[in-house]
Order: C-alpha cells, then sequence, then structure tokens
C-alpha cells in the first residue's frame, strides 16, 4: 500500500487536472485559549471514546461531569480521565441519573452516548435544559423519534451535532472532491458495507444484577426482560434497545449521501427500500447478523452491506461506482479504480491522514459561537437514521418492499410498517413532546 502526503497526491493525481484544489484542514474557527466549555458526557462507553477525542483535540474544553447507570463504569472512566487529563479533568462531578446532570447549569453541552432506546428523551430534555448536544448515532431508535429530534432543535435552536464524523474527517472531504470532479463518470450505484463475523449468542436466566447497576434505569422506557448480562454486551442486537449493525454503522450509509450530494443529487427518502437477512439460528440475538438493504431511487441506488466478506480489499467501506471508474474510502485511505480503457489514472492513497478530532473541535466551537451549523447537523443525522429505520422495518416483515411518506410521516398504503414508527415508552415513561 502506498502512503502519500496530500501534495504528493494532488501532483500525481489525474483528478488534479479536474480543478481539485487543496482544502483547509484542522480547526474550523477560533476558540480563545483562555475560554473554557463544560461538557457532560451521559453514557460510558462510546461516551468515553468521544470525550477523550474531545480532550485530545480541544484544549479549552473541561471534562465538567460524567453519568452512568453502573457506578462500576463511573469511577473507572473518572479515574482515567482525571488521570490523563490532570488540568482538563481535575474535578468531575458524578451522576447515576441524567436528570441531574441536565440540571447543573455549569455544563454547556452535553455527550449522548447511551443505548439507542434512550437517546430520544435525553436528547429532548438536553433541549429544553439548553444545552449543546453531540448525539450518537442513529439520533433516534424509531422513525417519530428522527422526526421529533428535528422538530425539537427548531424549537429550541440547540448547537447540535451527531456522532456521524466521516464528514470532518480528510480521506471522506478529498472524496466528495473528487466526485465533484466528474472523473468517474455516470454514477448509478453505491455500495456501502461492513465486514463482520457475527457470534451466536446465548444465556441462561435467571441472572443477579450487579449491584453496582441500576438496571431499572438502564431498561427505562424499554420493555421489561429479566437481566441478562449477555443483553447488555449485545444491546444492538435486541430491537428493544438498538438496530443491529445497520443502524449502529451509519457512518457509511451516510457518506453515501454525502457523496451522491457532490455529485448534485438530492437527499431524499428513498422510493423503495427492500431488506432481507439472516440470524445463526442458535442464537438469541434478534438483528440479523448478515443484512443486505436495497435503496431504490430515481436514478440509483444505494445497497448497504453487513457480511462476512470484505469488498474491494477493505473491512468496511463505501464504493461510489461510475462508468469511468469507482471510487472507494474508508477511514484508512480511498482508491480510485478505473473501468478498462476509460484513461482515468488510478490513484491509491493510505496511511494516516486525519481523525475524529476535527468532528469535535467544530462542535465546541460552534458552541463558543452560537453556531447550529455544525458538520453534521441534526437534520443530516436524523435523516441518514431514518433511512436505515425504514431498512430494518422492511427486514422485520419479512423483506416487504416499503415506501416512506416523510411529509405525512406515513407508509405507503401499509398499516403494518405504520406500526413500527414509533417504538411504545413503557415502565412510566412518557413519550417526549415539542
Amino acid at each position: 500500500m502506498e502512503k502519500e502526503s496530500r501534495r504528493s497526491f494532488i501532483k500525481k493525481s489525474a483528478v488534479t487536472a479536474l480543478g481539485i484544489s487543496a482544502l483547509p484542514y484542522g480547526l474550523y474557527g477560533s476558540v480563545g485559549a483562555n475560554d473554557t466549555i463544560n461538557i457532560g458526557v451521559i453514557g460510558l462507553g462510546f461516551g468515553a471514546v468521544n470525550i477523550r477525542k474531545m480532550l485530545e483535540g480541544t484544549p479549552w474544553v473541561r471534562c465538567h461531569a460524567l453519568c452512568d447507570v453502573d457506578a462500576i463504569r463511573l469511577d473507572k472512566y473518572a479515574g482515567e480521565l482525571k488521570k490523563d487529563f490532570p488540568i482538563q479533568a481535575s474535578e468531575i462531578l458524578l451522576y447515576k441519573d441524567f436528570r441531574k446532570l441536565l440540571e447543573n447549569k455549569d455544563i454547556d453541552g452535553v455527550i449522548i452516548a447511551t443505548p439507542d432506546h434512550w437517546h430520544t428523551y435525553i436528547y429532548a430534555e438536553a433541549s429544553k435544559a439548553g444545552k449543546a448536544i453531540y448525539i450518537e448515532k442513529p439520533t433516534g431508535h424509531s422513525i417519530q423519534d428522527c422526526h421529533l429530534t428535528i422538530d425539537l432543535q427548531k424549537k429550541y435552536q440547540n448547537v447540535v451535532t451527531t456522532g456521524l464524523w466521516h464528514v470532518s474527517l480528510n480521506y471522506f472531504i478529498d472524496a466528495f472532491e473528487i466526485l465533484k470532479s466528474g472523473v468517474l463518470g455516470d454514477v448509478n450505484k453505491v455500495h456501502a458495507w461492513i465486514t463482520k463475523n457475527e457470534k451466536p449468542v446465548q444465556y441462561k436466566l435467571p441472572q443477579e444484577i450487579p449491584s453496582s447497576l441500576d438496571y431499572e434505569m438502564w431498561q427505562g422506557p424499554a420493555a421489561t426482560h429479566p437481566y441478562a448480562v449477555e443483553r447488555l454486551n449485545n444491546w444492538r442486537f435486541f430491537w428493544d434497545y438498538g438496530g443491529g449493525r445497520q443502524a449502529d454503522w451509519l457512518h457509511y450509509l451516510d457518506s453515501a449521501f454525502d457523496g451522491l450530494m457532490a455529485l448534485g443529487m438530492e437527499r431524499k427518502c428513498p422510493n423503495s427500500v427492500y431488506s432481507s437477512g439472516y440470524q445463526k439460528p442458535n442464537s438469541m440475538l434478534e438483528a440479523p447478523a448478515g443484512q443486505t438493504t436495497i435503496f431504490q431511487f430515481n436514478n440509483y441506488q444505494i445497497v448497504w452491506e453487513h457480511q462476512v466478506a470484505s469488498l474491494y480489499g477493505r473491512e468496511d467501506g463505501v464504493a461510489w461506482i461510475g462508468s469511468q471508474a469507482t471510487l472507494v474510502c474508508n477511514r484508512t485511505g480511498y482508491e480510485i479504480i478505473p473501468q478498462k480503457s476509460s484513461g482515468v489514472e488510478p490513484v491509491k492513497v493510505q496511511g494516516s491522514y486525519g481523525n475524529q478530532y476535527n468532528h469535535m473541535i467544530n462542535w465546541s466551537n460552534c458552541i463558543k459561537e452560537g453556531n447550529i451549523n455544525t458538520n453534521s447537523p441534526i437534520e443530516k443525522g436524523s435523516f441518514v437514521s431514518n433511512v436505515a429505520n425504514i431498512g430494518n422495518i422492511s427486514y422485520r416483515l419479512g423483506g416487504q418492499s416499503l415506501e416512506y411518506l416523510p411529509d405525512v410521516r406515513k407508509f405507503k398504503n401499509n398499516a403494518a410498517a405504520d406500526e413500527y414508527i414509533q417504538s411504545p415508552y413503557q415502565n412510566g415513561w412518557e413519550y417526549p413532546k415539542v
């Protein structure tokens, strides 16, 4: 694999002649060294990763508070952050209830990184509390969740960004410029994929709830089930909490649409969505171990694959397939693969070329400036979250072809699919309102 700097790529690539110029990377604004932003984290796991990235890339940010329903995790990550960031995380407040954290007026913004079924409720409460919000993908566990997050942001005008950070990654920024150049010719298909050989999961009941865990709070508005550590460890594969790999790896679907936008196409709901997959028969998981979803539009289609075999020699990625060449991109690089006799020069760029810091820098600067135009606003994140939600509904209905009508927030002539539009809230929790 060839590792090239951006400068050497621009000098060598055939697409340079088509008008691609260097893009400014790094900070998306300026924040004074003495200015600080206080961040609270709700949900440790991905939340701990996110705040760590934020502290590494933005020295003006302070980790002011952490919240988790597991006291052991709470103490563990607080200790690690204090040790690794003695200035930025020296005085962390600890919470087991996110509502108490949101009452803290010293907190400027919150990172929401809980299981998916909690995203929308916490997002609604954070919006009403006037907090800036970083919400992990998917932005909503259901179609109605995604609509609600947009409605809330329109009302409260919070500075919101989503955890879909490819849009801030240098490789993808370059890829979108390559697409704009037209070097691929006509693009009618986009392939997005991940390679995962999911292991079957079995568990036995009853199991004792750890004393450190508030399991009732962990379940929250989801349906009540007996405690099993395997459910918590694999929550993405249970429909009450998550949406499987397709909802988890929204990054590549989001990038697929970003690339199509660079080609001048409209970001809109598919004309039809069809999804099929399989679950291993000896597994108690619900979401598929492998899944193929076809999102059909007027002049193109996006195909999502969650499978065992890699594509284009990569474990994950997105490929825009054109009449003259194919452009493949992921977090480790990008490649132009010419069609035979097209005259397009092959290009391959690999290596360290940007990271998640830029996304966090953008959000923190937008908080400081009161700028709601983040790199990944809620409309963008909720759109692609809903695309994945529709795919999962098709799978759960046995592979029915579905057409969702966003203007009326219903499926076309499909009452069975409409039943999945909003997740029911249980255990005394009320679905949030604008």
